[in-house]
């Protein structure tokens, strides 16, 4: 078969798996998902019955027709299997918050799908739900899924009793982080000393932001107050991923003025993210969510570019996030007298449709 559900069944693909629109054909295998009592070993009193199960599948149709989003299925590229029940439903009627929930078959647990799954499906709702809050219930003794949330992106904030488990154990609360462009007239002395501190960072670890580890900070000062000149003209606009505690996690710019012909376009700078959060896909977070911001405050721009230093894996990254190299130079970047990089060039569609 071929390895990705045809259009308009598809809804977030990743390396091994599909997410697809539900269909009531589903309900034998959603019955043998989430009937199984070995997938509920953390909370067995929650298991549905096959009755239950007839109705969280109707609901699910209900909300994908409505909404055009909630819990979906998960299907294998290679076998075409139906292997999990993965999504985003908004919690509680609540239009501004979503819960994140993965349900996958016994047989396919320990093998890193759920973390898949979660890590794709917070990065999507980051660019295309940025006005709700992505949320997740976790039972304390569930040491992988708890490892699987702080994996996504997502920030445990406590701990809280599920609302259809009243009497039940307090379970970890996560929330993700958010992405947001800052107005330029909130660019003030306070964002530009953390977004120097965490460039300095970024640097040092070896990043490929502009610098070599060991920049002096008044060089990382000078190249942000340049940006920021550009900001308080409204020729850029400087977006920031910051933890639910509101610490600054990542920071890039949308180059969004540069003239005749290059109206319609916006290039990519300076994406950086916290090394001290690696792991937590945070980068595609912080894509995602600035992609959505490009798409909503930046209606005139069809088109999105970026140049990267070759040595990082940057290509593959930003390629899982839809992006297509355009363009190479072997050896157009030397770092050293003895380090030569090509200098890469990519683009994408702001509305994600495949370049032409």
């Amino acid at each position: 078969m071929s390895d990705q559900i045809p259009e308009p069944d598809a809804w977030i693909v990743t390396n091994r798996l599909v997410l697809r629109r539900p269909k009531p054909a589903d309900l034998s295998d959603y019955i043998r998902l989430h009937t199984d009592p070995r997938t509920y070993e953390h909370s067995p009193g929650s298991m549905p019955s096959p009755e239950r199960c007839r109705q969280r599948l109707a609901d699910d149709l209900t909300d994908w027709e409505h909404e055009d989003l909630g819990y979906a299925g998960v299907v294998d590229r290679v076998t075409g299997e139906v292997v999990g029940w993965a999504g985003l439903r908004h919690k509680d009627s609540d239009s501004g918050l979503l819960n994140l929930y993965y349900r996958l078959a016994h047989d396919r647990l320990g093998a890193g799908l759920g973390r898949e799954i979660s890590r794709a499906v917070v990065a999507w709702a980051a660019e295309h739900r940025p006005d709700a809050l992505v949320t997740a219930m976790v039972d304390t003794v569930n040491a992988a899924s708890l490892r699987t949330a702080a994996a996504a992106g997502l920030v445990q904030m406590g701990t809280r009793l599920a609302k259809d488990e009243p009497d039940g154990e307090p379970m970890a609360y996560f929330e993700a982080p958010s992405v947001h462009a800052v107005p330029s007239q909130a660019v003030d002395a306070t964002i530009r000393e953390a977004v120097v501190d965490l460039w300095v960072r970024v640097n040092d670890a070896g990043g490929s932001v502009g610098f070599l580890p060991g920049a002096p900070r008044r060089d990382v000062a000078a190249a942000l107050d340049r940006h920021l000149d550009d900001v308080h003209e409204r020729r850029s606009l400087l977006c920031v991923l910051r933890d639910p505690g509101g610490k600054l996690r990542g920071i890039g710019l949308w180059e969004h003025s540069r003239g005749f012909p290059y109206d319609h376009a916006a290039g990519l700078k300076r994406l950086m993210v916290d090394p001290g959060a690696q792991g937590r896909n945070l980068g595609r977070l912080l894509l995602g969510g600035m992609v959505g911001i490009a798409r909503r405050e930046l209606p005139w721009v069809e088109l999105l570019r970026l140049d990267y230093r070759d040595g990082l894996g940057l290509g593959d990254f930003y390629g899982r996030a839809g992006w297509t190299e355009v363009g190479r130079v072997p050896r157009g970047l030397r770092l050293s007298a003895t380090d030569y990089r090509d200098d890469v060039a990519m683009a994408r569609r702001v509305d994600g449709t495949p370049l032409r």
